[in-house]
């Protein structure tokens, strides 16, 4: 799993629903993002997640510390955090 904060830089495609740009998203990847493949990221404890239209292309850096990827209807900078800001909790079902 890999905590990253993710930015919206841009949005493609005419008619696009109107949506922030350069808002910062900090979350959790559970993978690296694979192209053909929707992108999800947890953003909180609670569930909530954001989910991308299929990955066209990830441009990364040498270090693989940022990635530029670009779905469907827009681009996303992600930069890999050494630490979460909030920690990460896993809830037990209970169930045995």
């Amino acid at each position: 799993m890999l905590a990253v904060l993710a930015t919206k830089i841009r949005s493609n495609g005419e008619g696009s629903v109107a949506t922030v740009i350069n808002k910062p998203y900090e979350g959790f990847l559970i993978s690296e993002p694979v192209v053909g493949r929707g992108m999800v990221i947890f953003r909180d404890p609670n569930g909530r997640r954001m989910v991308t239209t299929a990955v066209r292309r990830i441009l990364t850096t040498e270090e693989r510390r940022l990635m530029y990827v670009e779905t469907e209807n827009s681009v996303y900078r992600l930069a890999i955090l050494d630490s979460p800001a909030h920690p990460v909790t896993i809830a037990s079902s209970g169930a045995r």
